[in-house]
């Protein structure tokens, strides 16, 4: 049987990984924006999820972002495995957030009112992260063309 190889040129890691991410972001936003209907004066808490969310992203997910840009950009290998848009430890971050996100949901702890803030919160930083593979993308797709 023949082996499926899903290898793709680097530059287009850019691309999976801004949409990977920008996917996060939406799901978020989507489970953010339902749960916020439950909450009397959700206007203030959607300002305050947004003030947040752009705060966590300058402070925590522009570092992050560039060091997957980064590593991207300089991998030795010109077609890579398309799964390789993550290293080894952010695929485990990020099933350790998934499971963690769909237990607290699931458990009752917390008011799906009280969620909605957190979930609108950590879109805005997942969806600003893409924004910044697809500007990386470009540079990196534009500089190509020129040479």
């Amino acid at each position: 049987m023949k082996r499926i190889r899903l290898n793709t040129e680097k530059k287009h890691l850019l691309i999976v990984a801004a949409f990977v991410w920008m996917m996060a972001g939406l799901i978020l936003f989507w489970r953010g924006i339902v749960y916020f209907q439950m909450i009397n004066g959700w206007q203030m808490a959607l300002i305050g999820s947004i003030i947040g969310g752009i705060l966590f992203f300058k402070v925590l997910f522009v570092r992050i972002s560039s060091k997957h840009i980064l590593r991207i950009t300089g991998m030795k290998k010109e077609k890579p495995n398309v799964f390789l848009f993550f290293n080894l430890k952010s695929y485990f971050l990020m099933a350790i957030m998934i499971f963690l996100g769909v237990m607290i949901r699931k458990s009752g702890i917390f008011r799906l009112s009280d969620l909605s803030f957190f979930y609108f919160f950590m879109g805005i930083p997942l969806f600003l992260s893409s924004i910044r593979f697809v500007r990386a993308w470009k540079f990196q797709f534009r500089s190509a063309e020129k040479k």
